[in-house]
């Protein structure tokens, strides 16, 4: 009975660990931040991108990090446009996959 239900869990959770996948992270310097509603606005219109599952824009650190959504790539080019229709200049940008 208990091999039973051993293997009844394994493939229980078979399925979960399947859904979980890679994301997609992107740390962009921003120049041109120069307070708390310019971080705001722009951290705004990074979350409208339809990749996007999430963006932090750090303000002392003139960065923003965005989280693509789990099985999209980042469109690095629609992001910096983003930055420049709010205002600001993109920077330097490091990708990196993080395990959901």
């Amino acid at each position: 009975m208990k091999k039973n239900t051993l293997v009844l869990i394994s493939l229980l959770w078979l399925p979960i660990v399947a859904l979980a996948s890679d994301q997609e992270v992107v740390d962009i310097d921003v120049a041109g931040l120069a307070c708390p509603f310019c971080a705001y606005s722009l951290e705004k219109n990074l979350k409208k991108l339809p990749e996007v599952e999430s963006a932090e824009v750090n303000l002392a650190a003139n960065s923003a990090r965005v989280v693509i959504k789990a099985d999209h790539e980042a469109d690095l080019e629609r992001i910096k446009e983003a930055i420049v229709k709010a205002g600001f200049t993109p920077g330097d940008v490091t990708t990196s996959v993080v395990q959901k």
